[in-house]
């Protein structure tokens, strides 16, 4: 039996960008690796890498090398992508159903729904806005390498 997660595109970034998470985000792509559970996302996670090394091209955080490279490597690596129109229907049901202003985070949620596991994230407000409802959603920055807990902090 496949053992499935969700990742954001926050969470593979952070491992070539340097992201006050990144810690958590290499040890987290590692115990996954470990676990030899596969990572899973919508199909716009692609065009999300490329954007955000772009930008940080462009913002002077990477140079244009350092990017090509890590775009790369972050399209070669082995992600199952998903994109279908009921997908798309059950982000936006989801959306509407946890008031976002819109469908796009939602398509990370209708794929770990429909696999039936953890979808973790990058981004705090999204965890903050949908974790009272949906507990499955994980946010990097409670994994502790350390234990691999995701519900205690490292002061």
């Amino acid at each position: 039996m496949t053992s499935w997660v969700v990742s954001d595109s926050g969470i593979m970034l952070s491992t070539y960008l340097p992201e006050k998470y990144s810690p958590q985000a290499v040890a987290l792509l590692e115990e996954w690796t470990r676990q030899q559970t596969q990572i899973a996302a919508p199909a716009l996670i692609k065009y999300e890498f490329v954007s955000a090394l772009r930008k940080s091209v462009a913002r002077k955080v990477i140079s244009a090398d350092y990017a090509a490279n890590s775009r790369d490597e972050l399209l070669a690596h082995e992600i199952h992508l998903m994109l279908d129109d009921d997908l798309l229907r059950r982000a936006y049901e989801l959306a509407t159903q946890l008031n976002r202003p819109n469908a796009y985070d939602a398509q990370y949620l209708a794929v770990a729904e429909r696999l039936n596991c953890e979808f973790w994230t990058a981004d705090q407000r999204l965890f903050n806005a949908v974790n009272s409802h949906l507990a499955w959603v994980k946010w990097v920055g409670s994994f502790t390498p350390e234990t691999g807990n995701p519900n205690y902090i490292t002061p």
